[in-house]
């Protein structure tokens, strides 16, 4: 993958906004999959179906008057090197996602894993495998801010962007500044919990 360099010393437990914002932005440069019907979904859930490890993530159309929040519009899974999305607007159908989302063998990581999965159910019921959650690594290695801006932040000394997060996730087509944006959230989480888990395995080696 590009040059992510991890934060090999003693890791701040938080950064403020103000350190956060003068640190150099982090971009996801591999491979960009958009899904949108079901034979890209079954093609793309095969591809995945061999991985052991997918960075996840949600995007829902923002809701900025008071009711209920909007489904979920975008599914994201990546690997290393690539990334998939996947439109659930206006299908609202989890289809092959559901073999991805179940499998317990398959590890699915993110911030908030438990409300977009919650959020996901309310699409299509499904029995959630192999969830694993950030901020439990996070505070395992006594890290106080759990966001993926601030893990982003502390481990690797880069910034996440925000631009896009308040866009409109069932425009059709998606941006290339949204599908970067969606790349990389997804892709970042893998990154980070492949190394809280490395930190994670050091440290108790050393104890």
């Amino acid at each position: 993958m590009s040059a992510l360099h991890s934060n090999k010393g003693e890791l701040p437990s938080r950064l403020e906004k103000s350190q956060i914002n003068e640190l150099p932005l982090i971009r996801f440069h591999g491979s960009i999959h958009v899904a949108g019907d079901n034979k890209s979904f079954k093609k793309f859930v095969n591809q995945l179906s061999k991985q052991k490890v997918l960075g996840f993530d949600i995007e829902c159309k923002p809701n900025f008057k008071r009711g209920p929040n909007n489904p979920p519009a975008l599914i994201q899974l990546a690997t290393a090197d690539q990334a998939f999305l996947f439109r659930l607007y206006p299908v609202m159908k989890l289809g092959p996602l559901i073999d991805i989302l179940e499998n317990p063998n398959i590890i699915k990581t993110g911030v908030a894993i438990k409300d977009d999965a919650y959020n996901l159910k309310k699409i299509e019921e499904f029995t959630p495998g192999g969830f694993e959650d950030l901020a439990p690594l996070a505070q395992s290695l006594k890290i106080e801010q759990t966001g993926l801006r601030n893990l982003t932040a502390i481990f690797f000394s880069q910034r996440l962007s925000k631009s896009a997060q308040l866009s409109n996730w069932q425009k059709s087509p998606l941006s290339p500044s949204q599908e970067a944006y969606a790349a990389t959230d997804a892709w970042i989480s893998r990154e980070l919990y492949l190394i809280m888990k490395a930190r994670l395995a050091a440290t108790s080696t050393d104890s």
